[in-house]
């Protein structure tokens, strides 16, 4: 983007007429005929107008025209055009800093000229890529220009308060670039790949090939669609559709069920191992008991020989002492005597506790029998479970799993048929359709305007938003809901066109537009070239020139006069607004902004008349 830092005339012998401009916000305010106006003939004269429209006496000493831009990267750029008409010279520097003769350019080019001009100086400057544009319906381009955007950045007091759209400016041959223009703003995006109607004959030949392919295409789809049965109503997609979710809720039921056997089959598997494992614990545990129990029969047997063998001892006669070899007299026989008493009585001990180790042995068998008879109810009854499981899913789900995954293979096939042959039968009636319509337009029976791309919905919407931010900064008495008005290319506020208010709401709502744009373009990065101009934004004026008007003489509330003010002083650096004006703006604005003030006639000392140094007597 650029900005403007000073408009000078120069002459000789004369004092240089300069105004400067500072970054951001900028205010020329003053009396009537004090050059004000005269600001914006300037820079339309050297943005390549054939002729600077308006003349004033007290320029006349003047014969040339110098105006200083600065760009984001910080360079100067001055063009110098003579106020006769010609061409223009640019100089790469500050205008006090101009060295030699500089770059002669064109004011604007003509024909198939490729020559510099304004354009393809200026473009580069504010970092705009060269853009071409629609022009027509037929599809022909043309160059994108810096008067192309004139309507958006330049605006005088008459245009301001006009019923014209801030697009497309008073009208004339140039509407459909403009339009264009301003989709180019918004999206970035020109019209350089679009391809403009071709002669008759080349046009005609081609949709001769494309009727000639048309047919070839058609040729085998029409016999497909010949051998393809009919789609019933009984056999139809819709109904395949809902078979198919029937069929697939039965099958998730079955898989659930399914689910569920398997769990019960492996909950009773689990169940009989653990019974086998314990059935085969206390078997074990029986062999050992068994075991033991005979050994203590054993043992009590033994133990009962003792016992009978000790009465036996007490009935032998006198006998030689085994021991000694003596006779067994009175005192060796008690002896004996004693001793088999003690025999007797242990055995008979030991007997006793052998036969209740033997009792408590028979308790533990028998427990452990019962533990074995509940483990062997256990085992069968899981057992029982387990086959129970098997059997319904061997003979109830997988035959109903296997016969509704069969039918859904079946559904599922007949649906890709069905849908094969109405795609068939869609494509069939395309191409005829686009048969009829290429026959249509090659007798030129039918033909239809051309369609082309309308403005970008999504870029619209933010750049209205921005608008409506604009409207809120100024306190619009209303909602301030924005949109845009594609029949006027214009926007409506709250419903209302901007053409059906009174040339003062006229003029705020144009000046809304056209700040709401270039803020628009800066925070997107989108083509613009960085400044607005706007002449007499609250002031309907009601001299020569725009007595004729339309629209009563209304003017906004002091609400918003004062909160337009306001909202000025916070204008991005990064983006110029001047404002012109009648009116003066309050001291805390006018300290805010860069500020000049045209006393005019009503000048005291140290005061500025006008734009020409001396005094103004028009």
């Amino acid at each position: 983007m650029l900005q403007i830092r000073e408009i000078r005339l120069s002459g000789p012998n004369v004092e240089d007429a300069s105004v400067k401009f500072g970054p951001g916000p900028n205010v020329i305010a003053g009396e009537s005929d004090t050059g004000k106006s005269y600001l914006l003939h300037c820079l339309d004269y050297i943005f390549g107008a054939e002729e600077l429209k308006k003349r004033i006496p007290q320029a006349e000493p003047y014969d040339e025209l110098k105006v200083e831009f600065q760009n984001t990267a910080g360079d100067y750029l001055t063009l110098v055009r003579n106020l006769s008409g010609g061409d223009l010279k640019a100089h790469r520097s500050q205008i006090d800093a101009i060295q030699g003769d500089g770059e002669a350019i064109a004011h604007r080019r003509h024909g198939t000229s490729k020559a510099d001009d304004i354009t393809s100086v200026l473009f580069p400057f504010a970092g705009i890529k060269e853009a071409m544009l629609r022009k027509d319906n037929d599809g022909k381009v043309q160059r994108l220009t810096i008067r192309t955007f004139f309507p958006t950045i330049i605006i005088d007091e008459v245009a301001v308060i006009e019923e014209q759209s801030p697009v497309l400016g008073r009208g004339g041959f140039d509407e459909t670039p403009r339009k264009r223009m301003f989709a180019y703003m918004l999206s970035g995006k020109d019209d350089s790949s679009v391809v403009a109607s071709e002669k008759k004959a080349i046009v005609t030949a081609r949709l001769n090939a494309q009727i000639a392919l048309i047919d070839d295409l058609l040729a085998p789809l029409e016999q497909q669609l010949q051998a393809t049965p009919s789609d019933h109503t009984e056999d139809s997609i819709e109904k395949i559709d809902e078979t198919i979710a029937r069929v697939s809720d039965e099958l998730a039921a079955i898989e659930t069920e399914r689910a569920n056997l398997l769990n019960e089959r492996d909950t009773a598997s689990d169940v009989r191992t653990k019974a086998d494992t314990q059935i085969l614990a206390i078997d074990q545990l029986l062999t050992r008991y068994h075991l033991l129990s005979e050994h203590y029969t054993s043992d009590l047997s033994r133990l009962d020989f003792v016992a009978e063998g000790t009465y036996y001892f007490d009935s032998l006669q006198t006998v030689t002492c085994p021991l000694c070899g003596q006779n067994m007299d009175d005192d060796h026989a008690h002896k004996a005597a004693q001793a088999s008493a003690d025999v007797y009585a242990a055995a008979r001990a030991e007997a006793a506790k052998i036969l209740a180790q033997r009792a408590d042995l028979e308790d533990a068998i028998a427990s452990l029998k019962q533990r074995r008879k509940a483990r062997d109810a256990d085992r069968a009854n899981a057992q029982t479970a387990y086959q129970d499981a098997e059997r319904r899913l061997a003979s109830i789900l997988l035959p109903a799993a296997a016969n509704s995954t069969a039918q859904l293979r079946r559904l599922n096939k007949r649906r890709l048929e069905l849908e094969s042959a109405r795609n068939t039968s869609e494509q069939v009636e395309i191409l005829r359709a686009l048969k009829i319509e290429i026959e249509q337009s090659k007798t030129g029976k039918g033909k239809t305007k051309k369609l082309w791309e309308s403005l970008p919905e999504v870029s619209l919407l933010k750049f209205c938003k921005e608008v409506e931010e604009v409207l809120k900064e100024w306190k619009w008495e209303g909602e301030g809901r924005v949109e845009f008005d594609t029949k006027n290319f214009d926007i409506k506020v709250d419903g209302q066109t901007r053409q059906s208010h009174g040339k003062g709401f006229r003029a705020v709502l144009y000046s809304a537009f056209v700040i709401g744009l270039v803020r628009y373009c800066q925070k997107m990065n989108l083509p613009h070239p960085g400044v607005v101009v706007i002449d007499s934004p609250l002031t309907s004026y009601k001299r020569r020139g725009a007595r004729d008007v339309k629209g009563s003489d209304s003017t906004v509330s002091s609400g918003v006069e004062a909160a337009f003010w306001v909202s000025l002083t916070k204008t991005a650096k990064d983006v110029q607004v001047i404002i012109v004006e009648n009116k003066e703006p309050p001291a805390s604005v006018a300290a805010a902004v860069h500020y000049e003030w045209f006393a005019g006639n009503e000048a005291e000392p140290g005061d500025r008349v006008g734009f020409i140094p001396w005094a103004l007597d028009n």
